[in-house]
């Protein structure tokens, strides 16, 4: 499983550690260095702002920006709603006019026949690449909402069993579990931990570190926790001193140990369920869902 690390800006030099990494267009205009480098549409934040998606403008930045993968540009929707007929004409556009780019279209968890509708609408573009959208406020919210994402999940990885998966924003140690079988995640959560005073333990998850009273359920990191990190750096090859008391640090330290360690061999023990099986599953929850919102 590739990771892709996000980055908002040029405060952390992510880029150090040679990894993979995806940036946001609406908050970049030139790419600094020679990473593999992801290009996100911006639509999910575009869409809490109440911006108007600029199909244009996106079009124009993605034309000059030097990197390597592109996002379409797509209307974010809730779980079980239609697709949005602009998420079908925007990949159409950029995918013609940016004939030399690899554009990623992006499926949410749309209602089934929607579901359906997407996937072999992108399937005979010949794409080989799709991202999975949309999941995390769901999936880190009630347990029918994180049962529905995995399963149309499951779904659209039956239907694209040749093709590369992408998950947005599945880069953090417990998602990877949930989707280990997808190609690629990426994820922003080591410098948003850092941020909060938290390390990732290999092994363990997340640990507090901070001098102040800790408000989040999560665990103070004991000394065996921390000689555990300080040995799984040493190890690895950490090319910075681990310093824990300063957050770009934390975060520096977080990202080693999200490329470093390996979650996927811990997957989330499942049922394989059939292709009808999983229609039964993803109607009953969105029939569920939609009676919730009554």
């Amino acid at each position: 499983m590739k990771i892709i690390l996000g980055i908002p800006d040029l405060r952390l030099p992510i880029w150090d550690l040679g990894i993979p990494v995806m940036i946001n267009q609406l908050s970049w205009e030139k790419i600094p260095w020679n990473n593999e480098t992801w290009v996100d549409s911006g639509g999910y934040q575009i869409l809490m702002r109440g911006l108007s998606l600029n199909l244009e403008a996106v079009y124009k930045k993605y034309l000059y920006l030097n990197a390597n993968v592109f996002m379409s540009l797509d209307k974010p929707v809730s779980p079980c709603s239609s697709v949005p007929k602009e998420n079908f004409s925007n990949f159409e556009y950029l995918y013609h006019k940016l004939d030399s780019k690899e554009i990623i279209p992006v499926v949410h968890a749309y209602k089934l026949e929607d579901l359906k509708k997407a996937i072999d609408f992108y399937k005979s573009y010949g794409v080989r690449k799709i991202a999975y959208g949309g999941i995390v406020p769901p999936t880190m919210g009630q347990k029918g909402s994180r049962s529905l994402v995995k399963h149309i999940y499951k779904f659209i990885r039956k239907s694209l069993e040749s093709r590369w998966i992408h998950v947005l924003g599945a880069g953090s140690p417990y998602m990877r579990k949930v989707f280990h079988d997808a190609e690629s995640v990426d994820t922003s959560t080591y410098r948003i931990k850092a941020i909060h005073g938290m390390i990732i333990i290999p092994g363990k998850g997340e640990r507090y570190v901070g001098e102040r009273k800790i408000v989040w359920r999560v665990k103070r990191a004991s000394e065996e926790e921390l000689e555990t990190l300080y040995s799984f750096l040493d190890s690895t090859h950490f090319p910075f001193k681990p310093d824990l008391t300063h957050w770009k640090t934390r975060s520096m330290i977080n990202a080693w140990v999200l490329i470093n360690s390996s979650y996927e061999n811990k997957k989330v023990q499942e049922a394989d369920l059939t292709f009808n099986e999983l229609e039964a599953k993803i109607g009953e929850e969105c029939d569920k869902l939609s009676r919730t919102l009554l």
